[in-house]
């Protein structure tokens, strides 16, 4: 708006502020989408990323409350720092709560990840029922 009409915006600050904005947007109507649900599943999967930081990539699924279609949505990635069973499963629900989903109202959890993985999802997942005992674990 403010120049001109001689903008073509390709510099890398405008994409990625187009970007990002896009994402809030989209990752803004799949949190009210999965509010507006009686309950949910989370989905996590743990790698690290090029620069060599563990992150997590989080997933929802819900049932879409006008249609009951089952919806399996991505929400985030979320660095993750402390690789224990108990970070890793306070890093799930402080990224929920944060993005303000109902921790009371998730019903299942699941994680991907290869063998070795096994034992720390372990943990992660009765860390998680320890807090949240209605919570199901596949």
């Amino acid at each position: 708006m403010n120049s001109g009409g001689r903008s073509i915006n390709t510099s890398y600050f405008i994409q990625n502020e187009l970007i990002n904005t896009f994402a809030h947007l989209i990752q803004s109507q799949i949190v009210t989408n999965v509010r507006e649900s009686i309950f949910y599943s989370v989905l996590a999967d743990e790698t690290a990323d090029i620069s060599q930081i563990e992150q997590f990539s989080l997933c929802v699924w819900y049932v879409e409350d006008q249609s009951y279609k089952i919806r399996e949505d991505f929400l985030t990635f979320v660095p993750v720092y402390d690789v224990t069973g108990t970070g890793l499963a306070n890093t799930v629900l402080v990224t929920l709560s944060s993005l303000g989903l109902d921790l009371e109202k998730m019903r299942d959890q699941g994680y991907e990840g290869a063998a070795t993985m096994r034992g720390q999802f372990r943990e992660v997942q009765a860390s998680i029922k320890e807090k949240l005992p209605i919570d199901l674990y596949t």
